[in-house]
Parts: structure tokens; sequence; C-alpha cells
């Protein structure tokens, strides 16, 4: 991972850069300002995203029994236990050029701070989701390895 005490002023040139190639408007949609921080700790390509919630909460303030009554127990899952667009919102919207857009930017913003992509893209859905929502491949995208 790049320093943290850098990466809030690296992610605020990376959007300046190249923010207006994003998917969706805001800091917290692209990992910068006051959100730099969250964004830091998966940063880096070699990130092994994960999921331990084995309920039906997928994501915000609206949760099940479980969630809401502490009774559940973590289940470690490697990757992404839901395809990117159950991830949807009303200010994140998974449409067709969204996902073209997304998968894009963090290509990008991971070859630009550090001259790698992630070696398993299947961990992160990116596939599935571009085949799903665009009908393209990860290499139509822009997305190969370095």
């Amino acid at each position: 991972l790049l320093p943290p005490a850098t990466f809030e002023q690296r992610m605020l040139n990376f959007s300046k850069a190249h923010g207006s190639t994003s998917a969706w408007v805001g800091e917290a949609f692209n990992g910068f300002g006051r959100y730099s921080s969250e964004h830091w700790v998966h940063s880096h390509p070699d990130t092994e995203p994960c999921d331990i919630y084995d309920g039906k909460f997928i994501a915000g303030y609206d949760l099940d029994a479980p969630a809401l009554a502490g009774t559940w127990l973590p289940q470690l899952r490697i990757g992404l236990r839901w395809p990117l667009w159950m991830y949807e919102c009303p200010t994140w919207p998974f449409t067709p050029i969204t996902s073209l857009k997304w998968a894009r930017l963090r290509c990008l913003e991971w070859s630009t701070l550090y001259k790698k992509l992630p070696t398993d893209f299947s961990k992160w859905r990116f596939e599935e989701t571009l085949e799903k929502m665009a009908h393209v491949s990860l290499d139509a995208v822009g997305c190969s390895n370095l």
C-alpha cells in the first residue's frame, strides 16, 4: 500500500487527472477527499476482497433480522459474495455504461498508483459484471495485465 500520509493527495491528483472518466460523481464513489482513508485500505491490486456476512444484507442501512439482532456468525468467504450489480443503489446505478466506466477507472487507478493490476480479477467479479451488463471482456475495456 502507498503511505497513508500521502494517499489522500495522490487520490486527489488522480481524480483531477481522470475524474471526468468516472462512472459516478463525488468523493464517496471515487475514493478521494474525506473518503480516501476508507478507499486506501483496499486500494492495492493485491488486496484480497472478502465477505464475512452470510445473510441477505447487501449494503446500506436496510439490515436483515440476524444483523439487527446481532446473532450472525462470521463466515469468511474470499471474493465478493454478490455480483457487483447487486450493490446498486439510487446514487450508484449499475448500467452498461457505468459498469464499463467503473472497470476502466479502477484499472487505470491500479496502473497509475501501483503500476500493476490484480492477478485474479474473478475475486472482484469484474468479468462477470462486464459480460452481463455491457457484453464485453476485461481486455476490451483496457484491463489487461501490464
